[in-house]
């Protein structure tokens, strides 16, 4: 009897801080970032296309063939980007005049860029590696004169994504490779990936 005051004191403490309320909980998640900076590491050519008149056959290039129609492939006009997840926008940065901006929207992984009034695919976002690809494509167009039109077509351009086969015949100068009946009849384009990782 002696020893039950004694045990009820040790106890009391116990039992009023069992019933404390004021714990921290910790967020074990850090805070997820919304604008990534990104600097331009390397490229790779992922494809080559080549037509030639006057059958409209097929070749395959090296890449060293490229430098005749674009001296400049292997490094891209932006070498910096910046991409704003809060915001929906991404900024190619050149340092110079040929900055751009543009509203964009994610889908997965694909970063689509309003442009010409509509989405136009420019590349890929990884997240998880903190990582960016954009996707360009060089193309070349060559019609010489026919017996009846003097008129000699050059067309020459970049483009954001990537161009196949439907992109170029159907859509303009020649309907398909049989349609390079002249010499000098010239189609050939490339699409060229650039990867940039975060700062």
């Amino acid at each position: 009897m002696k020893y039950f005051p004694l045990l009820i004191l040790i106890a009391l403490p116990m039992i009023s801080c069992s019933e404390n309320d004021d714990s921290v909980t910790e967020n074990p998640r850090p805070a997820e970032k919304d604008v990534y900076a990104f600097d331009y590491k390397s490229y790779a050519v992922q494809s080559i296309s080549a037509y030639k008149g006057p059958s409209g056959q097929k070749t395959s290039p090296a890449e060293s063939y490229l430098k005749h129609y674009w001296s400049t492939y292997q490094e891209p006009a932006w070498k910096k980007i910046s991409l704003d997840l809060k915001n929906n926008s991404l900024q190619l940065i050149s340092g110079g005049s040929a900055d751009l901006t543009y509203s964009m929207k994610i889908e997965k992984d694909s970063v689509f860029i309003n442009e010409n009034n509509g989405l136009s695919f420019i590349g890929l976002f990884n997240k998880s590696e903190a990582s960016f690809t954009l996707k360009r494509s060089f193309r070349y167009i060559k019609k010489m004169p026919r017996e009846n039109v003097n008129a000699l077509t050059i067309s020459q351009k970049a483009v954001f994504g990537d161009t196949g086969y439907q992109d170029i015949f159907g859509n303009g100068v020649f309907s398909n490779p049989l349609e390079m009946t002249e010499t000098g009849d010239d189609i050939i384009w490339t699409n060229v990936d650039y990867y940039y990782k975060n700062l």
